[in-house]
């Protein structure tokens, strides 16, 4: 019995580093899939969090909303609100509906409707994504939704999540912005605005940032979780 006690640690103590060399091979291949998937599953959630409609909210300029009609579909249409506060709509044209709630707004295109081409629609507003506000989300201590009240830059917006987590790659800061219904991501290595070597672009309403997670944190990380039982493997 003594004998196979000792011959299983043994086994043991030698399977343990070549766990370890696995663990680091698998993540430095794995590390480029890796960020991009939780990039874009942290961009989903983080949407999914800020763009939960308020019976109040106002409707902002650079906000992108879904607009309704019971039984017809042809006048169905997903458009966003221009700086001067106006979509653009199916038979009717430019509709002004910035600073309406989504219930007055859906009350005045059906009242554009009904007054030429409808006898009585039924009209549906929502808020598909809000324009004033932006999303800090990744690998930060606090990920959140900021306001826009004034300009912001996007160390401030990092700083107003309470910083980078311990799996953060600062060279690897994402800025996902809405321009037309089309999505455009921007890369930014915070080290180097930090430095002054870069300059530190300022955000929009709408914007989304999402902070990379290191493939070499995450490796020292599952290395720090693994050594105990490198350390306790004689004493078994």
């Amino acid at each position: 019995m003594k004998l196979v006690s000792n011959l299983a640690r043994f086994v043991f103590i030698l399977a343990v580093p070549l766990l370890l060399t696995n663990c680091t091979q698998n993540a430095a291949q794995n590390h480029s899939s890796a960020v991009v998937e939780q990039s874009t599953s942290t961009a989903s959630l983080a949407l999914a969090s800020a763009d939960m409609p308020s019976l109040d909210y106002k409707i902002a300029a650079r906000d992108i909303v879904d607009v309704a009609v019971f039984q017809v579909p042809d006048l169905n249409k997903t458009v966003q609100v221009s700086d001067d506060g106006n979509v653009s709509l199916p038979l009717i044209g430019k509709v002004a509906i910035r600073g309406k709630t989504t219930h007055e707004a859906e009350q005045i295109i059906g009242d554009k409707l009904r007054k030429s081409y409808l006898q009585s629609p039924q009209v549906s507003v929502f808020v598909k994504h809000y324009g004033q506000r932006l999303t800090v989300s990744g690998e930060v201590k606090t990920p959140r939704v900021l306001s826009m009240d004034g300009t912001i830059t996007l160390t401030q917006a990092v700083a107003n999540a309470g910083g980078f987590g311990d799996l953060a790659d600062p060279t690897r800061v994402h800025i996902a912005r809405t321009t037309n219904q089309h999505i455009h991501d921007m890369v930014y290595d915070l080290n180097a605005i930090q430095a002054g070597k870069a300059p530190d672009p300022t955000l929009q309403g709408g914007d989304l940032v999402v902070v990379e997670q290191s493939g070499t944190k995450l490796t020292l990380k599952n290395l720090k979780d693994l050594l105990p039982f490198a350390i306790f493997a004689p004493l078994m």
